[in-house]
């Protein structure tokens, strides 16, 4: 299928055409890439009123959710100004231009209008905390969570969420138990799961988690990208993402 070809070659490029929606990354550090693809496209926001993407890069998980979520607001944070400019411009060309708020901030300082909470905060981490720093500072910002740890992140999102409120994050599955304990001393707990393994036979390398203020028994699912064919995606992945690549 035409959309196969596009996952595998045009990450690198300075666009990425999507099914409703283009994004331009020539300004950004952090490219289009599959984990975000995969969040924007996991998140439960069908019927989420207001949400808050965090570290919004070049707009793409915003966009994904104001296409899956049509009666949303959404506020866009992000801290690299060249970022932050590229996403507006993605904006600005979409069809939802004004449903989506871009704007230059360090979520760890920023407060928002908004007093009723968020329905939704997505965020895809930097979450890399000991391997070497790429010399693109930019990149390494986007990367690494010295300027966004974990912890933070999972305690600042608490107090913005309403009460039914859901905070969903892509991990390295080996920071998953960490996150939830990070979660429980901030009063959420895990409400949904996704492990993710590359093909079959691989380990599992990405978890996507939702975590909320209701204390239930969370729904924990496995997604395989690809069959285990070079280039050759499963149904589940399929299935999940179809909306939007060509």
């Amino acid at each position: 299928m035409v959309w196969e070809y596009l996952i595998i070659f045009s990450m690198p490029n300075d666009w990425f055409q999507f099914r409703q929606f283009l994004i331009r990354q020539d300004q950004t550090a952090m490219k289009v890439g599959t984990d975000g693809v995969l969040l924007g496209a996991w998140a439960e926001c069908e019927t989420c009123k207001n949400v808050l993407d965090v570290g919004t890069g070049t707009g793409l998980i915003a966009l994904m959710i104001a296409q899956r979520a049509p009666s949303s607001i959404i506020t866009a944070l992000e801290i690299d100004p060249s970022a932050v400019q590229q996403a507006k411009e993605n904006v600005a060309a979409s069809s939802w231009k004004d449903r989506i708020d871009v704007l230059e901030a360090n979520f760890l300082d920023w407060q928002p209008d908004n007093q009723t909470g968020f329905d939704l905060i997505v965020c895809n981490p930097p979450f890399f905390t000991q391997s070497l720093k790429n010399p693109d500072l930019k990149r390494t910002m986007a990367r690494h969570d010295h300027d966004l740890p974990l912890g933070q992140l999972v305690a600042k999102s608490s107090g913005l969420l309403s009460k039914d409120g859901k905070l969903a994050m892509i991990l390295p599955a080996g920071r998953l138990e960490e996150s939830i304990a990070l979660a429980s001393a901030s009063g959420l707990f895990l409400y949904r799961q996704l492990n993710i393994r590359g093909n079959p036979d691989a380990p599992i390398k990405r978890v996507m988690i939702e975590l909320s203020k209701e204390s239930r028994k969370a729904e924990i699912a496995e997604l395989v990208i690809e069959t285990g064919s070079r280039g050759v995606y499963s149904e589940g992945y399929r299935k999940l993402t179809v909306a939007f690549y060509l």
